[in-house]
């Protein structure tokens, strides 16, 4: 038993820059060795004094006793994940780019694609361009800008341009107008009712045969007269093409809305597919990876590249990103804020970057996750379970534990010890961080009612206090430390009123422990035996956000 003591004891101690946690040698020596805890006492003793003499020990010489005791040091290997190569990609040639349409808040579809994009720059010491297709000026606003920016800085992604589609005006009417001579495109005056009808049913309107001096004519008008909806530029491709998205595409329409940038200048605006196939090639963008809901789009963008004479941008499509039950769609997300079915775009149930910060998710724990999904077109559903996995494993380390008592029940106990204040660990793992002070009143101790309930007559440990045995008038049992008995979290008289905004929109009531008060905004924290929260404010009220378990 003793040289097992010893092992763990020198091994937690390695493990933590020379320092073994008593707790933590404990959980391991019985977890190995169950039958143990019928010497819990004795076993208790060993282990302190073991963990004494260890913890008296240079680390180089901790490293030497384990040599002599034949137990190499394993290190722990870390799961790597390498994006494949990309075709035709020369090392320092490399441009990548990742093209929001600032309509909405930064979730985790647009981390994921801005991830990928960025780390391919990297790979290949290449440059990643963050372009805002914002040419719809009915959706643009400046605070989705601001979030996109905000997002991208939060998870450390770095941009050597940062570009707008919007200072490009100038040059997609000339573009426009240049197709238009060349009898490349032509303006359709037909209703967009009857242009959808037609795309479908592969009929060419009238508005095809137009003249050159015709089409430059209207779209004279476009830009000065006529009215949103009577008119557009069409590419003229062919009306009977197999892929619909080549069926003479929009590639300019009017829209006489505010700009956020630029106000009023102009009132023709170019298309989705027009701008992301010249913004790539004005760009010189090389290499672009996105979500495979673009696809019938490849052929189109390819094409409009090739009539102006640029180098068709290699694109890649991957399967788009899902989290189960969590809407993403802009569209649907701005209504259910409308309804006040959510609180805002950092609303807890999306997976918005915002809302994700807001809840105490870690960036490393983000990107993780993100990289992990892979860049295959197989489609996968996620679930919460798997994301917060991720986050578990970066924030564990790093959040400090304090006690939260939830539809607090006061007990009194008898025969208690006088004892003013308990010193628990702040973290079990990291002793060297050292501990927090819980006032103790023995007249007024609150535990969580579940707890009463499920505990009520039976033999429990308050953590870092002593052993009673659970009613309103509690009789103390010993200070021994029990491993067979449940341990529950507590608080004392002085205690901080709580309120938990958690992931299903709803709000929760405690009583936490006094030294939270002591803790910044922004805190990740963990509740011992509820979970990770974070401190969102101080005053006038302590609130916190769940992060999960």
């Amino acid at each position: 038993m003793k040289d097992l003591i010893l092992k763990h004891a020198l091994l937690n101690a390695v493990q933590h820059e020379g320092k073994a946690n008593f707790q933590a040698v404990l959980n391991k020596l019985l977890g190995e060795k169950p039958e143990l805890k019928s010497r819990i006492r004795e076993v208790v003793k060993e282990v302190k004094e073991a963990v004494k003499e260890v913890n008296s020990l240079k680390i180089e010489n901790q490293k030497k006793k384990l040599e002599e005791l034949g137990i190499e040091l394993k290190k722990k290997k870390k799961e790597k994940y390498e994006l494949p190569s990309l075709p035709n990609a020369k090392v320092g040639k490399v441009i990548t780019a990742f093209p929001p349409d600032p309509s909405k808040y930064m979730h985790l579809g647009h981390a994921k694609a801005a991830l990928v994009n960025y780390l391919y720059a990297k790979k290949y010491k290449g440059k990643f361009v963050v372009r805002f297709e914002d040419t719809n000026p009915k959706l643009v606003k400046e605070e989705y800008y601001q979030a996109f920016l905000d997002g991208l800085k939060w998870l450390s992604i770095k941009w050597d341009k940062l570009d707008y589609a919007s200072n490009h005006m100038e040059k997609f009417y000339r573009a426009s107008e240049k197709l238009l001579r060349e009898g490349k495109a032509y303006v359709c005056t037909c209703p967009q009712s009857e242009i959808k009808k037609n795309r479908r049913l592969m009929i060419e309107c009238k508005c095809r045969k137009n003249s050159i001096e015709k089409n430059l004519e209207l779209w004279k008008k476009m830009l000065t007269d006529l009215k949103e909806g009577e008119a557009c530029v069409r590419l003229k491709i062919s009306m009977s093409h197999k892929n619909a998205a080549m069926r003479d595409p929009a590639i300019m329409r009017i829209i006489e809305h505010k700009h956020p940038r630029l106000k009023k200048n102009y009132r023709v605006w170019p298309m989705y597919d027009f701008v992301t196939a010249l913004m790539d090639a004005w760009e010189g963008v090389t290499h672009r990876l996105r979500t495979k809901e673009f696809e019938m789009r490849k052929e189109l963008q390819a094409f409009i590249q090739k009539i102006f004479g640029f180098k068709p941008t290699f694109i890649q499509e991957f399967a788009r990103f899902n989290l189960k039950g969590v809407p993403s769609s802009g569209r649907i997300i701005r209504e259910m804020i409308k309804k006040k079915e959510l609180i805002g775009w950092d609303d807890p149930r999306l997976t918005t970057l915002i809302a994700l910060k807001r809840r105490g998710f870690h960036p490393k724990g983000i990107k993780n996750f993100l990289i992990s999904t892979g860049i295959t077109k197989t489609e996968a559903l996620f679930t919460w379970d798997t994301l917060e996995s991720f986050n578990r494993s970066v924030i564990d380390s790093i959040a400090n534990r304090y006690f939260c008592v939830f539809d607090p029940v006061k007990i009194k106990i008898k025969n208690a010890p006088k004892i003013k204040e308990a010193k628990v660990h702040l973290h079990p793992d990291f002793s060297e961080r050292g501990y927090r002070k819980i006032p103790v009143d023995v007249e007024k101790i609150f535990i969580c009612k579940d707890d009463f309930k499920k505990f009520k007559g039976k033999k429990i440990r308050l953590i870092g206090l002593f052993n009673v045995k659970l009613d309103k008038q509690s009789e103390f049992v010993s200070r021994e430390i029990d491993m067979k008995i449940p341990k529950i979290q507590w608080v004392s008289k002085e205690n901080v009123p709580v309120k938990i905004m958690m992931n299903d929109g709803s709000k929760k009531e405690g009583i936490a422990e006094p030294e939270i008060k002591k803790l910044r905004v922004n805190t990740r924290l963990q509740f011992v035996r509820f979970g990770f929260v974070r401190i969102d404010q101080i005053k006038p009220e302590l609130t916190l956000y769940f992060t999960h378990k």
